[in-house]
């Protein structure tokens, strides 16, 4: 039963739709507060009386009662309720007996979609069992199988196909048969290996057929031996065959030992041996193969292998006709062979069993009827662990590093504005190489500071080569070299050549070889513009922008940067970026360009976008200072990644100053290779007096990031660092703390409040846990941390709003925070305002919003958030009913990082699909991280023998760990253990200790359990005031046990004044919940007029619900009463006998305890008994013979009485 989903639907048309919340009880495995509110649903709904089933027939929340679930499950499935529909089907298959009732059943669950349902009616049908041979129907129903993807249907329904005459019908067999071979059905194998053998249907290929054949053996499918025998014998080598055969022979399948036997018997055999072929015959027939004994009975009428003899051929063929008979009527095994594709020869090893406690549970006492069985448990979250405000320090290396820089970023305050540099191409020539120099400096970058500096231009196209330019490639040219270099490029600038036009613009500008002639340059840099040289186009606005040798011309000087830079010129794109960055005026101050701070950014990106070291570097920077206070969790690490990406790309185009901020990013990176980087740049800028780069070696050192980890290193550079919020900071907690460093509160304070004051709102966070610890008003600074984006500081104050009991004021403040930072992408503060739509705090329940905020949480990891998303799918919240698919998909995501996501996993498993391998397995992940629920669950795995024989030992280890943690069921368990002696000998004050424990903290069972050690004064003194107490404590929590002892101890005044009234309240009480005792009891004081007057016809009433029910006592009544409605007809009430049950030698108190605990389960016959035997072997036991000699006062009902 994967999910409810699927079949969900098929009961919606009943009309009894029951309230979900109140479902969720059941679903969360809180069983007795379920059954106290689905009760009255019973018969109505079909979950519900799916669910009373299950819990009557585990004794979970109600106790065990087989009679009742069956009759739950029976009305469950009668409405159409798929899983009860399956029960009741294996039941009467498996339990019953009855194969016309089982169909019944799986026809209805097959009408619901259920494969493994179709498969048994279309098997039924198929060979007779339980229903009349009809093939119509059979192909009906595996004809539906096979479209839910079974490849046994489809092997089916090809064969059907193939059989046909209709070329048409041929074909789809040979699809429905490769969808049977794609989901490696064997038989399908084998027949598809078989068709190309024979090349029919497909083109023949022995090599096909053989890889296909030998697919089926490697799943030991014992026909393909065969066939692969049949091949080889087609083939003529037959002592192959006789290898294939007898390797099938050798595993009892019979059609390979006739063959076998055939080959051995053939005379023109080379592997003929008559004996051999004799035996192996004999072997098949002895195996009741009809084929074989007539064989065997022809062997011996002609006398050839063996010695004539008629007798024997008469027997033989006798024997042959009863296995034919055998064969047509064991309908049973031929429908589950077929269902197994012939592997088992039974419904249980086919697939279709009574898992749970009909067959897997293996100790005795927990299939007891009348008994409670501990239910395993989930783990809930409630609002005071979820929203609890944890006032602990923040510690420094828990921040992330990118949050310091970010802190670090916001301290640098606005980028410097100077003079705006323009970057220089440089002039290539090899003879004026000493001069590139100048347009070169070694570390061509933009520093901080903006002081005067030259870039050379790194152009991505590639540039002109004046060597390869310049070399003779002609006899002409060779006559030219001796011309000079300028003459040589103005020859080629002169036929059009836009490089050499380039060159001499550069040329004539710098006055290089030539001299310095501005307007000459100007005419050659618009020639090579012309041509669309962009490099000429940059240089020419160069010219006109800076007016240094030239007049002046802003607006054509702006007009060729920006077609230089629209056209890709990285260059033009940077200084248009500068330009807009900051503006631009004339010598005069003249403003000619107004600050453009989106056309600079848009530059800045167009120009890294092209690979330009200066702009990258500028564009980090700029980015860097952003403010970023509500920029959500994913668009900061998107721009995060942005500005590492850009500081990388500036590092290697060779911009130095880059270096630093990208290595507080390597320190970030997982990577081990990026964190030394991180490690070497920083020691280096260090070294150097840098402060930033000592807070970051600090930060290395501190947290074993790039290096080993080194406490007093990390002190002293955090002391080297610049007076910044971040090391202020650090060593204000640190100081706090006394943490690698000598306590100091005072400084420590002073420190955080500097870096407060700086605006980093970690330090506001730590000086509010600091007053809150000290008593002092703390919500001004958590507020002011809150209000600077602080998510943690903004969730603690949330917390704490929460925290304030019920106060809607406060929780509508928490949920405005929890909204602002989940808006942000904060996934703790999404799930807390999921939290509180689901529960409706601070406002309405809305389930949809839950579940969008916990899936947005959870999408990024957060375990809780998975988990309570997996519980809304598990409870049915979504869509009124569970998808446990889907809730075990989140759980599994969080099982391992969360221990209740695994312990719900486990109880999905444990109470859902009845796998307790898997139960175990998840159970035994959570309790290895310590978790009591888990503990506890697993301990019941072991002490039941849940899928695994029973382990008292290691039930008592787990559950003393479970113990301890407080957990109370797991106290109740142990202390059964220890009074029953299952862990070695019987201890009963140990057992009185953790019953102590439990009843403490108001487990009803406990509860009970004290009772009835007080009523029979085992392990304690006898004290009925006592007993009453405890019961009366039990009986309040829905102990039946509990509630049946009190109103025995009224009804027959057994330590207390006798109070029929008291006694029939009770009785009623338990009647209306389907108790049959109590159903008998009651009955009979209606039928003697106990409380009043007498009433046979409400009396019969309640006997007959009370035989309904299961309760032999009632069935010994109704059956008296018949026979006197009859005339002439008499009763003969049954006669007990002591020696009919084993009830073990025991001290008289423990057996005296056994009979009162016996009655409270509703078995009052064997109370009698054991107490009957008490008064033989001990006949002085006072407590028990006063309670023998009261109860044996009204042993006879006033209803047998004349």
């Amino acid at each position: 039963m994967k999910s409810l989903m699927p079949w969900f639907c098929l009961v919606a048309a009943t009309g009894a739709a029951f309230a979900n919340d109140d479902l969720e009880a059941y679903r969360q495995g809180h069983y007795m507060q379920a059954a106290t509110k689905l009760g009255d649903a019973s018969g109505k709904d079909p979950v519900v009386d799916y669910y009373m089933g299950r819990m009557r027939l585990y004794g979970y929340g109600q106790l065990k009662n087989n009679t009742l679930a069956l009759r739950h499950f029976n009305q469950s499935a009668e409405k159409g309720f798929l899983p009860a529909q399956k029960i009741m089907a294996n039941y009467a298959l498996l339990e019953e007996k009855n194969p016309e009732q089982a169909l019944y059943w799986f026809k209805k669950a097959a009408d619901a979609g259920d494969t493994q349902a179709q498969m048994y009616c279309a098997a039924a049908y198929l060979y007779g069992f339980g229903v009349k041979k009809n093939p119509g129907m059979a192909t009906k129903y595996y004809i539906a199988a096979a479209k839910n993807g079974n490849s046994i249907a489809q092997y089916e329904l090809a064969e059907h196909f193939l059989t046909s005459r209709n070329a048409k019908n041929k074909s789809l067999g040979l699809i429905w048969l490769n969808k049977a071979v794609e989901q490696g059905n064997p038989k399908a194998q084998l027949k598809l290996g078989q068709l190309y053998a024979a090349g029919n249907q497909v083109p023949r290929n022995l090599d096909k057929a053989k890889e296909l054949i030998e697919l089926a053996i490697a799943q030991d499918y014992l026909p393909a031996l065969l066939e692969m025998g049949e091949l080889a014998r087609q083939q003529k080598n037959l002592t192959l065959a006789k290898e294939w055969y007898g390797k099938a022979a050798d595993k009892n399948y019979i059609p390979a030992q006739i063959a076998l036997a055939n080959l051995y018997l053939q005379a023109d055999s080379p592997v003929h041996d008559p004996r051999q072929g004799f035996l192996w015959m004999l072997k098949a027939a002895q195996n009741h193969s009809s084929a074989a004994q007539l064989a065997l009975a022809k062997l011996y009428e002609e006398g050839n292998v063996v010695p004539k003899d008629d007798n024997l051929a008469q027997e033989w063929k006798e024997e042959a006709k009863e296995s034919e008979k055998e064969t047509s009527m064991n309908a049973k095994k031929l429908a589950a062979e077929w269902l197994s594709n012939g592997k088992a020869s039974t419904f249980t090893a086919s697939g279709y069993r009574l898992g749970g406690i009909f067959s897997a549970w293996h100790n005795p006492d927990a299939l007891k009827e009348n008994n409670y069985n501990q239910s395993p448990q989930m783990i809930s979250v409630d609002r005071n662990v979820l929203y609890k405000p944890d006032f602990t320090m923040t510690e420094p290396n828990e921040i992330f590093i990118s949050e310091y820089y970010d802190a670090l970023a916001n301290s640098l305050g606005r980028l410097d504005y100077s003079d705006i540099v323009f970057p220089r191409y440089p002039v290539n020539l090899p003879k004026q190489s000493e001069l590139i120099g100048a347009y070169v400096p070694n570390s061509p970058a933009i520093i901080l500071t903006d002081e005067p500096a030259s870039y050379a231009v790194n152009e991505m196209d590639e540039a002109f080569d004046v060597m390869n330019f310049l070399l003779p490639t002609s006899d002409k040219d060779k006559n030219d070299s001796n011309k000079s270099l300028f003459e040589r490029l103005y020859g080629e600038a002169i036929l059009g050549n836009p490089d050499a036009q380039f060159i001499l613009g550069q040329m004539y500008e710098n006055g290089v070889e030539v001299k310095q002639d501005v307007q000459e340059a100007i005419k050659y840099y618009r020639l090579a513009t012309d041509q669309k040289d962009l490099r000429a186009e940059y240089n020419l606005g160069l010219l006109y922008l800076e007016g240094k040798k030239t007049t002046a011309d802003y607006q054509q000087g702006l007009s060729l940067m920006r077609d230089a830079a629209f056209k890709g010129n990285a260059p033009a794109q940077y200084v248009l970026a500068r330009l807009n960055e900051q503006g631009f005026k004339d010598s005069n101050g003249n403003e000619v360009i107004k600050p453009d701070w989106d056309e600079a950014t848009a530059m800045y990106y167009l120009a890294s976008s092209n690979d330009y070291g200066p702009a990258q570097f500028r564009l980090a920077e700029i980015l860097v200072r952003e403010k970023q206070k509500d920029l959500s969790v994913a668009a900061k690490v998107k721009k995060n990644q942005l500005i590492k990406s850009l500081y990388q790309d500036a590092v290697l185009q060779g911009i130095q100053q880059a270096a630093l901020p990208l290595a507080f990013f390597n320190a970030m990176d997982t990577d081990a290779n990026k964190q030394a980087q991180a490690f070497e740049v920083a020691k280096l800028e260090a070294a150097k007096g840098n402060g930033q780069a000592a807070l970051l070696l600090g930060i290395l050192y501190d947290r074993g990031i790039g290096t080993t980890a080194n406490p007093a290193d990390a002190i002293y550079w955090y002391q080297q660092a610049s007076n910044d919020p971040v090391s202020a900071f650090i060593l204000g907690t640190y100081y706090s703390q006394g943490k690698n460093i000598n306590q100091d509160m005072e400084k420590g304070k002073a420190l955080l409040q500097q870096s407060a004051d700086a605006g980093f709102p970690y330090a506001n966070l730590n000086l509010a846990v600091l007053k809150q610890q000290h008593g002092e008003e703390f919500l001004s600074e958590l507020d002011t941390a809150r209000a600077l984006g602080n998510s943690k500081a903004g969730l603690l104050l949330a917390d704490y709003y929460l925290s304030l009991a019920d106060d809607e004021t406060k929780m509508k403040q928490a949920r405005d925070i929890y909204q602002h930072f989940a808006n942000n992408g904060d996934k703790l503060a999404q799930l807390k305002l999921a939290f509180m739509y689901e529960q409706g705090l601070g406002g309405a329940v809305d389930i949809i919003s839950a579940k969008d905020w916990y899936s947005k949480a959870a999408e990024q990891g957060q375990p809780v958030a998975q988990y309570l998303l997996g519980r809304l799918h598990q409870l049915g919240k979504l869509n009124q009913y569970p998808d446990y698919a889907e809730a075990k998909k989140w759980y599994e995501g969080a099982q391992t990082s969360y221990p209740p996501a695994a312990v719900a996993l486990g109880f999905i498993y444990d109470t859902v699909e009845d796998d307790y391998q898997q139960a175990s397995q998840k159970y035994e992940l959570a309790s290895l991280q310590d978790d009591p629920v888990a503990q506890f669950d697993l301990g019941l795995i072991y002490e039941k023998g849940k899928g695994r024989p029973v382990d008292f030992e290691k039930a008592k280890e787990l559950y003393l760990q479970a113990a301890n943690h407080g957990h109370t069921q797991a106290m109740v368990q142990l202390a059964g253990l220890y009074f029953n002696g299952a862990i070695g000998p019987r201890d009963e004050q140990q057992a009185l200790h953790w019953y102590k424990k439990a009843a403490e903290a108001g487990d009803h069972e406990a509860l009970y359990q004290l009772g009835l050690l007080s009523e029979t004064g085992v392990a304690t003194k006898l004290d009925f005031a006592d007993a009453v107490n405890y019961y009366q404590q039990s009986s309040a929590k829905d102990n039946t046990k509990a509630t049946l002892a009190l109103a025995r101890m009224y009804q027959y005044g057994l330590g207390i004044e006798k109070n029929n009234q008291q006694a029939i309240e009770l009785y009623k009480k338990l009647a209306s919940l389907n108790n049959p005792y109590a159903q008998y009891q009651l009955a009979t004081f209606y039928y003697e007029g106990t409380a009043g007057e007498r009433l046979p016809e409400q009396g019969k009433q309640l006997l007959l619900r009370a035989e309904k029910n299961g309760s032999q006592q009632a069935r010994k009544v109704l059956q008296w009463l018949d026979a006197q409605s009859q005339e002439r007809s008499s009763y003969i009430e049954p006669i007990a006998f002591d020696q009919t049950i084993s009830i073990p030698a025991q001290p008289a108190d423990l057996m005296y305890l056994d009979a009162l605990n016996e009655w409270n389960r509703g078995d009052e016959e064997l109370s009698r008994m054991i107490l009957n035997r008490i008064m033989t072997q001990f006949p002085h036991y006072i407590p028990a013979k006063r309670a023998y000699e009261q109860l044996s006062q009204q042993k006879t009902s006033s209803i047998f009485k004349a």
